[in-house]
């Protein structure tokens, strides 16, 4: 007798994958815009531009409408930088927020940062609206966490029950039949990952807000105000600020204790507010914010023509130190001449044998050249003439020294600063947790299996492990259940 062997089952061809459809490769741009190296070189980059943006005085808008006028402001930070201010002018370091180099490295970190949101956001998107729903019986036995509880609850039963519990842990819950099973997809913070593209716009809403402040704002460091006088701000803001006066208080060691400028803010020829600046205290007008910074002496000078013209007169703030800081100098223009004239006194505490006490000394330049015209030492009251102008020296006084800024990019690096941090609480704070559960039909009852991705989150176990203690009382079953992964159900 012959014995026929049965067939074989014909096993499914296994689909060839080089028969997939390949993703098309990302262009040179792309790869470029979405590369971390690159990425991280720019932000490098960045940072040292921004430094040294930050530290060093910046030329001011009206410093760059001409040559002439740059020479000018290089001049007036020279005494600050000696030597180095033509290195960092050669480097472009006085007008960093400008340059060519900064404003092509915020073009490609906004470029990247929007490119690869753009790439993620659907991805995000089909994971949290359109899940997986159908999980084969391989995931529920091999799933890093996974648990099996038995129960003498009918499927439906069942269903309802492990649906309540998903529902009270605030899951959200879709159900779907497959063949006998039942599948279950809870997901808790779905929305949590968009986090992740939030906070990466905020980058971009940042460096907006910070390239709006470098080319629509100013910051004037050195604003010098004699008591009494009046000074513009300029940028056309059409305002202008008078130090009507001026008080300090001391320790007994010696140092400042505190200083106030009471200012009068103008905007043309109308007072609009009268208000005390204060260290860490700024007066506020119109966008604009005024700081106290510094203060020191002052000297009233009048330049006037042979024939009585008045050419300068009020008062010149001594802002500036020299000869290892024993003198003070103040400086001002008298453009109808071409002159340039530096006031020298002796600094508090310090003596000059070229300068007798209630004495100055001028010294008178024409624009442009190194030597002097003229040197005199004038004291009150009594006229000197250099290059045919009259000079006097009236009296001493103090002045106040302020910052005067105008940012009007703020808010939207507040902003971006919000939606950085909305993201990033999102993300770390409400993660997003998607957990399978099946209900299948067993003899007496159904059997409820439980899986999940860890996903590196130290704390989702013990989530896993709750939920499961909260399954098997909601189906009303204390049979032993099954181990498994690293939860022992």
């Amino acid at each position: 007798m012959s014995v026929s062997t049965p067939a074989q089952p014909r096993l499914p061809r296994r689909p060839d994958v080089t028969a997939r459809r390949a993703k098309p490769r990302p262009s040179w741009i792309v790869r470029q815009l979405t590369s971390m190296r690159v990425a991280l070189i720019m932000l490098f980059a960045l940072g040292l531009l921004t430094l040294a943006g930050t530290l060093l005085s910046q030329a001011p808008a009206e410093a760059q409408s001409s040559s002439a006028t740059y020479a000018e402001w290089l001049n007036l930070v020279r005494p600050k930088y000696g030597g180095w201010t033509d290195v960092l002018n050669a480097l472009g370091l006085f007008t960093v927020f400008q340059s060519i180099i900064f404003k092509a490295i915020f073009v490609y970190l906004s470029a990247s940062v929007l490119t690869c949101s753009l790439r993620r956001a659907p991805g995000l998107w089909r994971t949290a609206m359109r899940p997986r729903l159908v999980m084969t019986d391989a995931f529920y036995a091999k799933a890093p966490l996974r648990a099996s509880v038995a129960s003498t609850q009918e499927q439906s039963a069942a269903l309802e029950s492990v649906s309540a519990a998903f529902r009270k842990d605030h899951f959200h819950v879709t159900t779907v039949r497959n063949g006998e099973d039942v599948q279950i997809c809870a997901d808790r913070f779905r929305w949590s990952p968009f986090g992740r593209v939030l906070a990466h716009l905020a980058f971009v809403v940042i460096l907006v807000g910070a390239v709006v402040s470098a080319t629509g704002g100013f910051r004037d460091e050195s604003v010098v105000v004699p008591i009494g006088d009046k000074v513009e701000v300029g940028h056309g803001t059409n305002l202008s600020v008078e130090a009507k006066s001026f008080t300090d208080s001391y320790y007994a060691s010696g140092p400042p204790k505190e200083y106030s400028s009471r200012l009068a803010i103008y905007k043309g020829d109308q007072e609009m507010m009268v208000r005390t600046a204060r260290v860490n205290h700024p007066v506020r007008y119109d966008g604009v914010t005024i700081y106290q910074s510094f203060f020191g002496p002052a000297v009233d000078m009048t330049a006037t023509t042979p024939t009585g013209q008045v050419l300068f007169d009020q008062g010149v703030a001594q802002a500036f130190v020299a000869d290892k800081e024993k003198d003070r100098v103040g400086r001002f223009e008298i453009p109808q001449k071409g002159l340039t004239a530096f006031v020298v006194s002796p600094a508090s505490g310090e003596t000059d044998p070229s300068i007798p006490p209630g004495s100055t000394q001028l010294e008178v330049y024409r624009v442009g050249k190194q030597s002097p015209v003229g040197i005199e030492t004038l004291s009150q009251g009594k006229p000197a003439t250099i290059a045919g102008v009259n000079f006097t020296f009236v009296r001493e006084r103090e002045f106040t020294g302020l910052i005067i800024s105008h940012d009007p990019g703020v808010m939207i690096v507040w902003i971006g600063a919000a939606m950085l941090v909305l993201g990033l609480f999102g993300v770390f704070y409400f993660p997003h947790r998607r957990i399978r559960a099946v209900v299948r039909v067993r003899d007496g009852g159904s059997e409820v299996g439980v899986a999940a991705i860890e996903r590196r989150n130290v704390t989702f176990a013990e989530h896993f492990q709750q939920l499961v203690e909260d399954i098997r009382r909601a189906v009303g079953d204390g049979a032993e259940n099954e181990k498994g992964g690293t939860v022992d159900a």
